[in-house]
């Protein structure tokens, strides 16, 4: 019987207002997110969706807290 393997669907990135702030997140792989805000991206990545937004989340209110 043939064995059947799947190809992983591309993502595309969901994005979401936070405050003043675009938070982006993005699958780049299976188990691998990433994330940016307001078009820079966040270092690091992250192992789901839920994870790499948190840490958009917490950038936006860094950069608000730094007052830029």
């Amino acid at each position: 019987m043939a064995r059947r393997t799947e190809t992983p669907v591309a993502s595309l990135p969901t994005q979401f207002e936070i405050g003043r702030h675009l938070v982006k997140v993005s699958m780049v792989m299976e188990g691998r997110w990433v994330v940016a805000v307001d078009e820079g991206p966040v270092p690091g990545s992250y192992r789901n969706q839920a994870e790499a937004w948190e840490a958009g989340v917490r950038e936006a209110d860094r950069i608000d807290r730094a007052g830029t």
